[in-house]
């Protein structure tokens, strides 16, 4: 294929066919300006094919740069990020377009919209994503294919071409899938700042879980190996608020790793029993844009950049922006008899207070410490309070300034940071150091996989308190409330404000939940086998398929595909060349040509049957009467499908094979 010369006006549509299969995926995610700009560019092109522009000159061209780099600033702010870098690329492919003339320039076009579209994968790696890139890299091909002019351009000639091209490059792909080093994502930029796609924030005011849990979006996707914990230990716990300033809970300084929080790496690590209950279990974490995991209390985590935070919780070294899986062990702190004292600043943290506000919870709280009760006493006493009188909705009132107070004494009604957020303060007011912990609770058992499926919507808050026996313990206020809410989930505990403002409540139609559920199978399995194939997976497969991994079994897994595959491309072409069985009046023809050719008469390439029979009468005098007489009889039985004439011509050739051989006759030239 060459691509010098001008560029022929019907490949056009093509390119611009393909420019915008690799950049509908980003339209939403990219300004509108870059949108329009690049259908201003494809309309200015189109144009000047039709003669009724010309392509802008040098100084245009230096404007359109000089208005793209201030908008990209302006837009994004800053360079070094995952976006503004893909926003290049979509530009860069949209001013191609102002100098796009011959095929050489059309080439280059097209080769960017391989790169624009990989750029897909870089943020969602799910299934419909995986389909739509294939589609974006048939059409893409299609268009390249269309550049070679004489027809190419036709759709159905195009695209089987490119199906055809992509099919055969399935079996090469599936190979080095299976055998080349598994390498980290080349794309590990840091992404734009934005709220976590899973829900749970670095801080919480009341409302605010109320407001996750419309969402049925999957968070967490668990599997165990060994024991499944019951559903009143599936706590998933990924923040401690330890910090109050009246109305929000944060995690305050020494907690968060981006602001100093200590963390046990792997050089570092908490000792941890060798032997005892515990829980081994492998986590699918949805992309969360920040550092934090999830996982049951007192975690260990063997996988690369993840630690231990001093209050329990996992983190990671770099923001999880696509799905990661972890895998962890878990203890239950029953399991755990030492108990390492409280140091004064985690005691004077986890007791921290404003120094005013919600007077009448603090003067309860008063009376209960007077009393000189215990903290389980008090916080019994508590949880008994709102067993009597509290509701628990999905739908809480909204509160003043006095967040605490409101909740417990006017309104009572709240969902669970309410009551987290109020029990963890009634604590702290009466004297026992206590902390508020985010995270999710519960999970949908998936049959068909064995997996525990976390939707957005188990977000959950719960409380911690000190004891100088036991360490820190969990209580959940919620429970004392709304006991199914541990035990069966969300949509058991509050059934008739569960998802109420969904566009289609799925949980109230039987089909559409098994199909859904279904569908995260199938999306679960595509994630464990393909996106999550990672080294040590691909070592174990190898290990499976060869026994021990040494270069000389690894080269012959190579070979032997390769060698069949080309054995099989032989094959095909010979088979195919031969096409359908010809006609016996052309195999007769053609038989006759091959002889000639042998005496130094050869047939050229596209000369008509009559004048090759001239010329034979003009080389070979002797022959020319018979050869004329033979191609006569073969265009008889070829055309006017003459059996007379193919008998005619068996009888002629079988003489004029002797005739050919003996020569001219003395005296012939």
């Amino acid at each position: 294929m060459a691509y010098s010369g001008r560029l022929p006006r019907e490949s056009l549509l093509w390119i611009f066919a393909a420019q915008f299969a690799v950049l509908l995926p980003h339209f939403a995610r990219l300004p509108l300006w870059i949108v329009a700009g690049w259908v201003l560019a494809a309309w200015w092109r189109a144009e000047v094919s039709r003669g009724r522009r010309e392509l802008p000159g040098r100084m245009i061209k230096l404007v359109a740069v000089a208005l793209v780099v201030g908008g990209l600033v302006l837009s994004y702010g800053h360079w070094f990020a995952l976006e503004p870098m893909v926003a290049l690329l979509a530009v860069s492919f949209t001013l191609k377009n102002l100098e796009l003339v011959t095929r050489r320039d059309a080439f280059l076009s097209l080769l960017l919209a391989y790169f624009v579209a990989a750029t897909l994968f870089i943020f969602d790696q799910g299934i419909p994503h995986a389909i739509y890139g294939v589609l974006a890299v048939l059409v893409v091909t299609a268009a390249l294919v269309a550049q070679a002019g004489a027809g190419s351009a036709r759709p159905r000639r195009a695209l089987g071409l490119s199906a055809r091209l992509l099919a055969q490059s399935v079996p090469l792909m599936l190979l080095l899938f299976l055998v080349m080093p598994r390498l980290g994502p080349l794309w590990a930029v840091p992404q734009e700042d934005a709220s976590a796609t899973t829900g749970v924030s670095d801080s919480m005011s009341p409302g605010d879980f109320a407001n996750l849990s419309k969402s049925d979006k999957p968070a967490l996707r668990i599997t165990f190996d060994g024991p499944v914990p019951p559903p009143e230990q599936r706590y998933w716990r990924g923040l401690v608020y330890a910090d109050f300033d009246g109305r929000r809970w944060s995690q305050g300084f020494g907690v968060d790793p981006r602001e100093g929080g200590q963390v046990f790496w792997r050089d570092n690590e908490v000792a941890l029993p060798e032997v005892g209950p515990r829980y081994r279990y492998q986590v699918i974490q949805e992309p969360t844009r920040s550092q934090w995991l999830f996982a049951m209390a007192r975690p260990h985590s063997a996988t690369d950049g993840v630690g231990e935070t001093r209050d329990d919780r996992l983190v990671r070294s770099e923001p999880v922006f696509s799905r990661l899986a972890y895998e962890v062990r878990s203890w239950p702190r029953d399991s755990i008899n030492e108990v390492t004292p409280m140091g004064d600043f985690d005691r004077r943290r986890n007791l921290q207070l404003p120094d005013g506000g919600n007077p009448r919870a603090r003067e309860w709280a008063a009376r209960l410490r007077a009393q000189g009760l215990s903290p389980s006493e008090t916080s019994d006493a508590v949880l008994s309070f709102f067993n009597q009188q509290f509701t628990y909705t999905l739908a809480p009132p909204s509160l003043g300034a006095d967040t605490v107070d409101g909740f417990l004494y006017d309104t009572q009604r709240g969902f669970c940071e309410h009551f987290a957020g109020s029990y963890v303060f009634m604590m702290r007011a009466a004297g026992i150091p206590a902390r508020v912990v985010a995270g999710y609770q519960g999970g949908e058992w998936v049959e068909g996989e064995e997996y525990l499926l976390v939707r957005q919507y188990d977000a959950h808050a719960w409380a911690e308190i000190w004891t100088g026996e036991r360490g820190w313990q969990r209580v959940d206020p919620t429970a004392a409330v709304a006991p199914e809410r541990v035990r069966n989930g969300l949509q058991t505990a509050a059934a008739d404000e569960f998802m109420r403002d969904a566009l289609v409540p799925l949980h109230r139609f039987p089909v559409l939940k098994r199909l859904q559920l279904q569908w995260d199978m199938i999306n679960y399995r595509w994630y464990r086998t393909v996106v999550g194939f990672d080294s040590q997976r691909q070592q174990d497969l190898l290990r499976e398929l060869l026994g021990q991994v040494t270069s000389a079994r690894l080269a012959l897994l190579v070979a032997l595909p390769a060698v069949g595959a080309l054995l099989g491309i032989w094959a095909w072409l010979w088979f195919s060349g031969r096409g359908r069985r010809a006609p016996p009046a052309a195999r007769l023809y053609r038989r006759f040509c091959r002889r000639l050719a042998r005496y130094g008469v050869e047939r050229r390439p596209g000369e008509a049957p009559a004048d090759f029979a001239a010329r034979v009468g003009r080389e070979l005098p002797h022959l020319g009467p018979m050869a004329r007489s033979i191609t006569t009889a073969y265009q008889r039985a070829a055309y006017a499908d003459d059996p007379a004439a193919l008998v005619q011509l068996r009888r002629l050739l079988r003489g004029f094979w002797p005739r050919l051989r003996r020569g001219p006759a003395p005296g012939q030239g």
